[in-house]
C-alpha cells in the first residue's frame, strides 16, 4: 500500500495504555505515540490486587507460568528480576505479604510513577480497527483517522474483565499478518461444579486451606456456584478438562481410634465435615465407630478427585491464557516475518499464577523491548 503524500510517518506507535504499554513508554529514550481505546489509561492495573497492585513476587520463575516458549520467557525474566521491578518504583513503600508478594499502598501510586516517567503523547478514546502494511511502514486504522509508523507495538492485553473495555485486536492483527496465536481462554478463574459436588454449594462463604494437585497450596473459597480462592485460581491456569485432586486435610493425621466425633476431630470447619458426610450417606459419629468402608470415604479427604464442570468465564477471570505465540516472535517480541511489528504483555501466550506474576511479566516483556528499541531508534 502506498503512503499518502504529506502524511507523517512516526518512528513508534504503541497500541494500548495498560501495564505493558505504559511501562514500555516509561523506559524509552525516545517519545512515542500511544493509542488507547478507553477514556482513561490502565483501568485493569488500577483494580489489580484489590486496588493495591501486586506488582511482583520474590519467587518469579518460569515454573509459575504457562506459555509456548519457555526459553524466551526465561530470558526476559532473567533480565528483569523482582528487585529490578521494585527499583523502578523506588520511593513507593511496598507491603510484603505471604508467598513473598509485593503490594503497593494504592494502585494509583503505581500509575502515577508510570505516567511521571512517560513523556509520550497518549490519545484516549482511540479505537484501533485494523493494521495494514504500507511499504516499509504500517498504517493503523482507527475511529479517529489513520496513523503511519515504522514500528508498531501491540500492548492491548487480553479479554478478561470486559467491563473495563477490553479488545481482541491483537489476535485479529495476528490473523491478518499470519502470525501464530491461540484463542484466548479464561485463566485464574473460579471452577464450576458437577452434580456430584453440589454439596459444596451449601458451604458458600466458607474458606479452608487446601493443596490442589500436590502443587498449589492456599485458601479455597466455596461459593454458591463454584470453588474459588487464590489456590483454585492458580490451579485453573493449568486445568483444561478432566479431574483435579484436592487434599483437604493437608498434614493432619486422622486418628480412627479417637472417641471424638468426626466433626470435632477432623481439622476442618464442622459445616464442611457434616456436608461431606451427608453427601456420602455417613453420620457424624465417634471416629472409632466407623467401619473399614466408611474410613476409606473419610480418607478420601486427603485425595479428593473430581472433574470441574467448567469455569465462570472471562468476566470472572483475572487474566487470559492463549494469545500470540512466542514461537512466532524473536527474543525482542518482534514478529519473525514482519519487521517492526511487536507484541508485549498479556496479549502474548504467557500467563502466570496468582501473586504478581502477570504484572511482572507485562513489565518484563516491555523492558526487554525498551532495551532493544533504545538501541535501534535514532534520535530526532
Amino acid at each position: 500500500m502506498k503512503i499518502p503524500k504529506g502524511q507523517t510517518i512516526k518512528d513508534l506507535i504503541i497500541i494500548g495504555a495498560g501495564a505493558a504499554g505504559l511501562f514500555l513508554a516509561a523506559n524509552l529514550k525516545k517519545n512515542a505515540l500511544i493509542l488507547e481505546q478507553n477514556n482513561a489509561v490502565a483501568k485493569k492495573l488500577l483494580i489489580s490486587g484489590g486496588g493495591k497492585c501486586n506488582v511482583t513476587n520474590e519467587n518469579i520463575n518460569i515454573k509459575s507460568y504457562l506459555c509456548d516458549d519457555y526459553d524466551k520467557l526465561k530470558q526476559s525474566l532473567d533480565e528483569f528480576s523482582y528487585q529490578d521491578n521494585l527499583n523502578f518504583f523506588k520511593g513507593i513503600k511496598f507491603n510484603k505479604i505471604r508467598n513473598k508478594q509485593f503490594f503497593a499502598p494504592n494502585s494509583s501510586l503505581i500509575l502515577d510513577k508510570l505516567l511521571s516517567q512517560n513523556k509520550s503523547k497518549i490519545m484516549l478514546n482511540t479505537k484501533v480497527l485494523g493494521l495494514e502494511k504500507a511499504n516499509n511502514s504500517y498504517k493503523i486504522i482507527t475511529n479517529k483517522g489513520e496513523f503511519l509508523a515504522k514500528n508498531v507495538v501491540i500492548a492491548t492485553g487480553g479479554i478478561s474483565f470486559a467491563t473495563l473495555g477490553v479488545s481482541d485486536i491483537a489476535l485479529k492483527i495476528a490473523k491478518e499478518f499470519q502470525i501464530g496465536f491461540s484463542e484466548f481462554l479464561p485463566a485464574l478463574v473460579p471452577l464450576t461444579l458437577q452434580k456430584d459436588e453440589f454439596f459444596m454449594k451449601n458451604l458458600s462463604g466458607i474458606s479452608i486451606e487446601v493443596c490442589i494437585n500436590d502443587i498449589f497450596k492456599g485458601s479455597m473459597l466455596f461459593t454458591h456456584k463454584s470453588i474459588s480462592g487464590p489456590v483454585v485460581l492458580s490451579a485453573s491456569l493449568f486445568w483444561t478438562k478432566g479431574k483435579i485432586k484436592i487434599n483437604f486435610l493437608n498434614d493432619f493425621k486422622i486418628d480412627f481410634s479417637s472417641l471424638k466425633q468426626a466433626s470435632t476431630h477432623l481439622s476442618l470447619p464442622k459445616a464442611f465435615i457434616k456436608e461431606y458426610l451427608n453427601a456420602n450417606n455417613l453420620s457424624d459419629k465417634a471416629m472409632n465407630k466407623y467401619n473399614l468402608e466408611e474410613k476409606e470415604i473419610i480418607n478420601k479427604l486427603y485425595n479428593y478427585e473430581f472433574a470441574p464442570a467448567g469455569n465462570l468465564g472471562f468476566n470472572k477471570a483475572e487474566v487470559c491464557k492463549g494469545g500470540i505465540s512466542l514461537k512466532s516472535l524473536n527474543e525482542h517480541y518482534e514478529s519473525l516475518e514482519n519487521k517492526g511489528l511487536f507484541f508485549i504483555g498479556e496479549c502474548l501466550n504467557v500467563a502466570g499464577i496468582l501473586g504478581g506474576f502477570n504484572i511482572h511479566f507485562a513489565f518484563a516483556s516491555a523492558k526487554k523491548l525498551a532495551n532493544y528499541l533504545n538501541k535501534e531508534l535514532k534520535d530526532d
